[in-house]
């Protein structure tokens, strides 16, 4: 037998009551004239359940024993609208436990707006209402409305309910709401809002979208898993918001600018100790496969400091990345690539590299196991609040930027502060290799106000066996193309054996003397993924055969894949000619600074090249004469000159102006 005690219902049977499972209030929040009452009822609950007498209620309580009754069966035994028991709700003064129920019709009356409380509900249980109410909470929660279109307003639901209440009759017979001034208008929205309330999480798609519905999906980061030194990564691309010029050599003397409007930072952070690993500043219009592969070759390959042209002090004390900082983080791995959806970052080319390079694996959102499954900001927590700090702390400060929303800009002119102040695309990078830099040294609140390479340092230091160190001729290889490919070419004929790769004829002497290769499958890679003009051979067994170079015109300047793509492209287009007799590269430039529309941004082609021979021209200046004089097809050095920075290549005659201008205009 049960100790609690049992009550008698209305209906002849008798109900266990069990205080100690009844949900509670706080009855300390209400007013002391409430809470004063609803003291008075919960004592006399709880003497009328112990078996207290009627005259022992009134004195105490006030109350007779037929209210307490009433108050327990009727209000503190029934259920809650969330499924759960009354219990002590039930005894709060002035609290409905039920809904207002109408038992008759409604009776609007004449010039008074009294007469029809419950008409709503009345008319959903009205012969055929039934069906009305199903189909009209279906179309409340119906179909989310498409990308950019704009959200259902409570007009356009009641317009359709007022239609289907037309064809019910509803009109024809002059009942509610067809007999009121507004048509029931307040009462069928707040039905709606009753409706929405009972589905949030369709609430929060109709009414917030998908990027809402994800949000409230995620959690506080108080269930994040734990996580060692190099165990995880986030990686991920930012816009940045500012406008840029790149310096363009013009027919007429002197150098005309361009304005940039689309540039991508691609930054991995570790998790843990939230230091940068490394980042890619992207030329590309979108981020691809080529330019993830690139931030992990740079995360894994030592950084060095920039030769600034627009200050002696930009970096502080102790700036850089890990790379840099101690020798053991040269090539240190992690375990789990973490990213958002695109297909960029978990393609097949990246994931291969990745799993046999690093030796890690991508967190895909397909992943049910993974908290970045909903690719949400808030599923890579730490390199969005980076990106804040990127924004906050260095390209929203100047008069260039344009702000992450259109609303930024407050009346500004970003194009034209970028033109007036020079602001270049050398000025970019700089500031953005310091500002990451410098990032990496300064306190962190989330770290106890270490640094994220103190952080670091500490977390190794406990864990030294943690770190695994990639192969240095993997790192070097990873970005490059590799392809299996047919040695083509004729011993009769005579024609000379070649590969077609990468929409180019590769070619060497010592192919003339395999002739056993003609006809097989060999395997060809770019060894430097910015010089595409050398490729190595193997065979399918794996032994390395030798090297090949490109056929006219794309055996003198070094260029990428992504800009022979971009030259074939216009080649088509009748924009440029090629022949065996130029250089690529060299009409890419011609075509990009003599192109008419002077407005019109560079081709990011054109960026890329600049890039590239830049690159080149450094190396090239490193080197001994002899060494350059053995360069297979050097660049041309009115190609070099021109990919320089207009204050590197004639600081006297037309020098760049410095960074304080650009943050002062």
């Amino acid at each position: 037998m049960s100790d609690h005690p049992r009550i008698g219902a209305r209906r002849g049977h008798t109900v266990e009551v069990d205080l100690a499972h009844w949900p509670g209030v706080d009855h300390d929040a209400l007013p002391e004239e409430r809470r004063a009452q609803y003291l008075r009822r919960r004592k006399a609950v709880e003497m009328y359940l112990s078996g207290a007498s009627e005259a022992e209620l009134k004195e105490a309580t006030g109350m007779p024993r037929s209210n307490v009754y009433r108050i327990i069966v009727d209000r503190c035994l029934s259920q809650h609208p969330d499924g759960t028991l009354m219990g002590w709700r039930g005894a709060l003064p002035f609290f409905r436990v039920t809904s207002y129920r109408r038992k008759s019709a409604p009776k609007v009356l004449a010039n008074s707006r009294g007469g029809a409380v419950g008409a709503l509900q009345w008319l959903f249980e009205s012969p055929g209402g039934a069906d009305i109410e199903s189909r009209f909470r279906e179309h409340i929660v119906g179909k989310v409305p498409k990308l950019g279109a704009a959200k259902r307003p409570k007009q356009e639901l009641f317009a359709w309910f007022i239609k289907e209440l037309r064809a019910a009759g509803f009109e024809a017979r002059g009942e509610w709401p067809f007999n009121v001034e507004k048509l029931g208008y307040v009462s069928i929205c707040k039905f709606i809002d009753k409706v929405m309330d009972e589905n949030p999480r369709r609430q929060r798609q109709l009414l917030g979208g998908r990027e809402a519905e994800r949000k409230a999906r995620a959690s506080d980061g108080a269930d994040r898993p734990l996580l060692r030194v190099f165990q995880r990564v986030e990686c991920d691309a930012h816009k940045l918001d500012s406008r840029m010029v790149v310096a363009i050599p013009s027919p007429h003397g002197d150098y005309e600018t361009r304005t940039i409007r689309r540039l991508w930072v691609i930054v991995i952070i570790e998790v843990e100790s939230r230091a940068v690993l490394g980042y890619h500043l992207s030329l590309h219009p979108e981020c691809n496969a080529e330019d993830v592969l690139r931030t992990v070759k740079r995360a894994l390959t030592r950084w060095a400091p920039r030769e600034l042209l627009w200050s002696g002090n930009a970096y502080v004390d102790g700036a850089g990345l890990p790379s840099a900082h101690h020798e053991r983080y040269l090539g240190a791995c992690w375990d789990e690539f973490s990213v958002d959806g695109a297909m960029a970052n978990i393609c097949d080319r990246v994931e291969r590299q990745l799993r046999e390079v690093v030796g890690s694996t991508i967190l895909k959102p397909q992943d049910p196991t993974s908290y970045t499954s909903r690719r949400s900001k808030d599923d890579r927590p730490f390199i969005e609040s980076f990106f804040g700090q990127l924004a906050k702390g260095g390209f929203h400060r100047l008069s260039t930027t344009t702000g992450s929303r259109s609303a930024d800009k407050r009346g500004a002119d970003p194009d034209r502060a970028a033109s007036d102040t020079q602001f270049q695309l050398e000025y970019a990078e700089e500031l953005l290799d310091t500002l990451i830099a410098n990032y990496n040294a300064r306190p962190h609140s989330g770290l106890g106000y270490r640094s994220p390479l103190a952080q670091l340092d500490f977390l190794t230091n406990r864990e030294p066996e943690r770190i695994r160190r990639a192969d240095a001729g993997d790192v070097q290889r990873m970005v490059g193309i590799r392809k299996l490919c047919t040695l083509k070419g004729g011993i009769s004929t005579g024609r000379r054996p070649f590969f077609q790769f990468a929409n180019a004829r590769y070619s060497a002497e010592w192919l003339a003397l395999r002739t056993d290769l003609l006809g097989k499958l060999l395997w060809l890679q770019l060894e430097d993924e910015d010089d595409a003009r050398l490729a190595s051979v193997s065979n399918e067994r794996g032994e390395f055969l030798g090297v090949v170079r490109a056929a006219p015109p794309w055996n003198r300047s070094p260029h990428t894949l992504y800009m022979r793509q971009a030259i074939r492209a216009l080649d088509k287009r009748r924009k440029l000619h090629l022949t065996s007799q130029c250089d690529a590269v060299d009409e890419l430039i011609r075509y990009a600074e003599g192109s008419k529309g002077k407005k019109l941004p560079p081709h990011p082609a054109y960026l890329e090249a600049r890039r590239v021979l830049q690159k080149h021209a450094k190396e090239l200046a490193g080197q001994p004469m002899l060494a350059q004089g053995g360069a297979t097809h050097p660049a041309p050095a009115a190609v070099v000159a021109e990919a320089q920075p207009v204050c590197a290549t004639d600081k006297q005659r037309r020098p760049l102006p410095p960074m304080e201008m650009a943050k002062t205009w």
